[in-house]
């Protein structure tokens, strides 16, 4: 027996040498390829300023429509009892939208917007100042869409009784909570945002012009 015990302590050290290598292989297999480079990291310096315009644009914005949303003073559709945009009430109240843009210094677009198409609605704008505006906020159209919530109505029927006004209570709550909903997709993956609006502007070297050179 003892005689094989030489034999027999080399095969375990040879067992023991191949599972180890065989394990450092497994080892290093199972690690994750080094991070590839990002492609912001290869930006010419020309989109790199246009990103960082729409990203301060951006900032700015979602700021003021926060700020909106937290003061909780709302217009609202006195219009129809179904829902629809309202860009100012019949109260001087604007939409979270118009306020956005009012509060960038865009103020005579808000005012013309409001005579000429009071009930706009931002999603299906496809060009004029509303759609150069949304291309160079930092924002998505989609975004600005989702920003302009409609106004649900007074229910049925649309002339005032007593106890009326709890739908707007109501309707403010709503708005409130629609709102908080909004931030959050906003702050999901802003990165992810730019690049799109960064791409909407391929068409539009005008616009680009004026971004990079403010």
């Amino acid at each position: 027996m003892l005689r094989h015990l030489p034999a027999l302590l080399l095969s375990l050290s040879l067992t023991t040498t191949a599972f180890t290598a065989a394990t450092a292989d497994a080892r290093s297999f199972a690690q994750p390829p080094a991070a590839e480079t990002t492609a912001v990291e290869h930006e010419t310096p020309a989109r790199a300023k246009l990103r960082a315009a729409l990203k301060a644009r951006r900032a700015k914005n979602v700021a003021a429509f926060r700020a909106y949303a937290r003061r909780g003073v709302y217009p609202h559709n006195f219009t129809i009892s179904g829902p629809l945009n309202v860009w100012i009430d019949e109260e001087g109240r604007m939409c979270a939208a118009a306020t956005m843009i009012w509060k960038s210094g865009a103020k005579q677009l808000v005012r013309r917007t409001a005579r000429d198409d009071n009930f706009v609605k931002l999603g299906d704008v496809t060009s004029g100042p509303l759609l150069d505006w949304m291309l160079t906020s930092g924002l998505t159209q989609a975004e600005v869409a989702l920003i302009q919530e409609p106004f649900m109505g007074r229910p049925e029927p649309i002339a005032p009784e007593p106890g009326s006004d709890l739908w707007r209570l109501a309707e403010d709550a709503r708005l409130r909570a629609r709102y908080a909903e909004v931030l959050a997709t906003l702050a999901a993956d802003p990165d992810a945002s730019i690049d799109a609006a960064i791409d909407a502007l391929a068409a539009r070297p005008d616009l680009v012009r004026t971004l990079v050179k403010a």
